[in-house]
């Protein structure tokens, strides 16, 4: 397999194969929707989050769950499997941070996402950010997106289309896929999401698991 068809891949073996990002995504946003289904796993839950978690909540959550590797789209990332990259070697969590420092990239990043339909999720606009940052933190340690400065430019480019790639477009995919795949969360009504830190403290440490089982 010529390795550059694998773009925009997930997992990528030396040989060239690869599973797709949407596919590891959804991987990873089932395993998390199973666990939480798991009674020991659910009560601490909603211990956590103070009420009772129904499905329309579950599938909230596997949809943030999903987005957890949405910053493997930009092309740094991708490039960097391949010889000669156009592209300096790039992570996946850090460079998520110019899409909120970057006017531009942050409308585009926001209309691919359809955070329209995820703001009613949540008591207030800063709850998604909330769970944005523990789905991101899914290394074990919290984001940070204190290296910015001197490196804006570099990043830019990485979410910028290039021969035909298109990060931002890749973006877009996943959050057809999660639509798709859990409609019942974009159904209207239900109560918002917890947003107790302890719950959201749970739900990136059950995100790092269900990327485990996942991968």
């Amino acid at each position: 397999m010529d390795g550059h068809n694998c773009i925009f891949w997930g997992k990528f073996k030396e040989d060239g194969d690869c599973l797709p990002l949407p596919c590891h995504c959804l991987d990873v946003a089932l395993a998390f929707h199973a666990l939480t289904d798991l009674p020991a796993i659910r009560r601490a839950l909603e211990r956590a989050g103070d009420r009772p978690l129904d499905e329309q909540d579950r599938q909230r959550l596997a949809v943030l769950a999903f987005l957890h590797d949405v910053g493997k789209a930009n092309l740094g990332f991708q490039y960097k499997v391949f010889p000669d990259p156009p592209f300096d070697s790039a992570g996946h969590v850090a460079e998520l941070g110019i899409l909120f420092d970057d006017q531009s990239l942050n409308e585009a990043f926001a209309a691919a996402l359809e955070v329209e339909a995820l703001f009613p999720w949540f008591d207030d606009d800063c709850g998604l950010a909330g769970y944005l940052y523990a789905t991101w933190s899914h290394h074990g340690h919290p984001v940070r997106f204190d290296q910015i400065a001197g490196k804006a430019r570099t990043w830019a480019r990485l979410w910028q289309p290039f021969e035909g790639h298109d990060p931002i477009a890749a973006v877009a995919e996943l959050a057809g896929w999660a639509r798709r795949t859990f409609p019942r969360a974009f159904e209207p009504g239900g109560e918002p999401l917890p947003g107790q830190p302890r719950f959201q403290h749970l739900f990136a440490g059950l995100v790092m698991l269900a990327d485990w089982l996942g991968s």
